[in-house]
């Protein structure tokens, strides 16, 4: 298969299947969000640790985490994304999944303005123009006091953090998933002892299907982020950066299926967003589109 097919294939189904995951999730809405994030991190772990041993890759992860600075980013980056799942299944138990979506639509732009306050990275005009109407949905969203958008700005601030960090971190991302979610193993086992303690059933209640189903909640971890990581290293960043839209806009359309409330302040809040990636991604569109013509010329 030709690279950039891969890549457009691998991202955009990485994406989709990360923007309607939450379909399935709402079908959990029986259990403890707690629990939920419990079963994500035990399964995804123990699914990553089979992979790995399998591909007999553990040597990526001594050598990934070989220094004490190493080791303490990736328990800062393990913290950071289990509160993030935390706030992903928060939104969709409450009934507040268009939260979930604005967060994810503010994400980039927040980790851009991180990269130039903290890594010292270039921030373009164009993307200064759309954090501006980022920061003005913010406001127009938390204008009703009892409608701040608290989840959406604990999403995307967590989720930026996390891929500022990740960043500095040489590792696959693969193997940078499953150092941090073997790190936050410990709190999903103390989780399940307390449910053992308490005569609580483990694993979604106990039975095969619940079994089934909380090992689905790994697998719903790892295939969406290992599919758009994976499109992400053959596709140019203004292409990556559309297609990873995918997810909130379905996650967008699914909180209105699900019968979540929605009003003008609501339409208002994702019409700033969406001027906003008008704004930022039309350069770049532009200038690829140059580019393609002129080797199209020269060929």
């Amino acid at each position: 298969m030709n690279k950039l097919i891969y890549g457009y294939t691998s991202a955009t189904s990485g994406a989709l299947i990360w923007g309607i995951v939450p379909l399935y999730y709402n079908l959990l809405s029986e259990f403890a969000f707690l629990e939920v994030v419990a079963q994500r991190i035990f399964w995804a772990s123990l699914t990553f640790i089979l992979v790995f041993i399998i591909q007999k890759r553990f040597i990526e992860i001594s050598t990934a985490l070989r220094s004490a600075k190493k080791i303490i980013l990736f328990i800062v980056c393990a913290i950071l994304i289990s509160a993030n799942w935390l706030f992903f299944i928060f939104a969709i138990q409450t009934g507040q999944l268009m939260q979930s979506a604005l967060g994810y639509y503010i994400y980039p732009l927040l980790t851009a303005a991180l990269g130039y306050y903290v890594l010292g990275e270039r921030l373009e005009n164009s993307t200064k123009i759309a954090l501006i109407f980022a920061v003005a949905a913010v406001l127009i969203k938390g204008s009703a006091l009892s409608n701040f958008p608290w989840i959406a700005i604990s999403m995307a601030f967590t989720f930026a953090a996390y891929a500022i960090i990740r960043k500095q971190l040489t590792v696959k991302p693969d193997a940078g998933l499953m150092i941090e979610t073997t790190m936050l193993i410990p709190v999903a086992l103390l989780y399940f002892g307390w449910q053992f303690k308490n005569d609580l059933p483990l694993f979604l209640g106990g039975d095969i299907i619940g079994l089934i189903s909380a090992i689905f909640c790994g697998l719903f971890t790892i295939i969406p982020l290992y599919l758009f990581h994976s499109g992400n290293k053959v596709l140019p960043l203004s292409i990556a950066g559309l297609i990873f839209y995918l997810n909130p806009t379905s996650q967008m359309f699914i909180s209105i299926l699900l019968g979540e409330d929605y009003n003008l302040i609501d339409i208002s809040a994702f019409v700033l967003i969406w001027f906003g990636l008008i704004v930022q991604f039309s350069p770049m569109l532009l200038k690829l589109n140059i580019r393609k013509k002129k080797t199209l010329i020269k060929n």
